[in-house]
């Protein structure tokens, strides 16, 4: 057997135990993550992985990117600061690997705290793929989602200058500031998210948002109902279902409730969000 042979029979054996010893050479230096450092979650340092994964970074890349997806189909507690580290150690290794900006960036985050992280998870992503137009669009859909119009519309005209990237990007970025945005146009611009993945999980999440914001439209319209039928719009979503209007308030699959909110305003108290 001569040595060019015998380095590809044992080609893996050697990656796993480099590989194995950069874990667990790098969980003693510890990592940025509080949670992490704790001893509960563990995830290398990314220069150690990058420098020994050599030839075998995209099936590295790979097992990481999967880690992440089993941790979002969890229950982990603080799993955020964990999965925004996974799918950055994916895109490091894999920049090509997408997906995990996607799922790092707007299936994980849930509050506006956790939005905020997923942003700058999302410039860094940027920053190693220049070129894909998803990943400012996507950055700007979670502006949007803080309420930020001016830099939802800026990362949407950025989007919109890549090629292969809709048309209805430049549409949204030139109307986001001078009209708001209304479930009516979150529900448009979620529809458009269909053309960003290529997977069936990442639609099936979308359709679930999809139903989400439809449910609150719906909420809105008969809260709009009842204040013709009882001449004053209702204090408590609760009044829709006493007054025959709906059969019961519907699950809120991404916050903790839908709620009213402005109450009894005479003006727009048929305003629905969630928690």
């Amino acid at each position: 057997m001569n040595i060019e042979s015998g380095w590809q029979r044992y080609s893996w054996l050697i990656f796993i135990i480099l590989f194995a010893t950069t874990i667990a050479f790098s969980f003693q230096l510890g990592s940025g993550t509080p949670a992490i450092r704790s001893g509960l979650f563990f995830v290398p340092e990314p220069e150690y992985v990058e420098r020994l994964s050599g030839t075998f970074r995209t099936s590295v890349a790979l097992y990481f990117y999967m880690r992440g997806a089993l941790v979002l189909a969890g229950n982990t507690s603080e799993k955020l600061d964990l999965l925004l580290e996974l799918f950055n150690l994916t895109l490091r290794l894999d920049p090509k690997l997408v997906q995990a900006a996607f799922l790092g960036g707007m299936v994980a985050p849930v509050t506006d705290e956790d939005l905020s992280k997923a942003i700058a998870f999302l410039e860094e992503a940027m920053r190693l793929n220049p070129n894909e137009w998803r990943i400012p669009y996507w950055t700007g859909f979670d502006y949007l989602e803080l309420g930020n119009l001016q830099l939802g519309s800026e990362n949407y005209w950025k989007a919109s200058k890549f090629p292969g990237a809709p048309r209805f990007l430049r549409f949204s970025a030139a109307n986001l500031t001078t009209q708001g945005r209304s479930l009516e146009q979150s529900i448009v611009e979620t529809e458009g998210l269909l053309a960003s993945v290529d997977n069936d999980d990442s639609r099936e999440w979308i359709m679930t948002k999809m139903i989400w914001l439809q449910n609150m439209l719906t909420l809105e319209s008969k809260a709009k109902e009842f204040k013709i039928k009882v001449s004053r719009y209702p204090v408590t979503l609760e009044e829709l279902v006493e007054h025959g209007l709906l059969r019961e308030i519907p699950k809120d699959d991404f916050g903790n409730g839908f709620f009213l909110v402005k109450p009894g305003d005479p003006e727009e108290g048929y305003l629905v969000r969630s928690l």
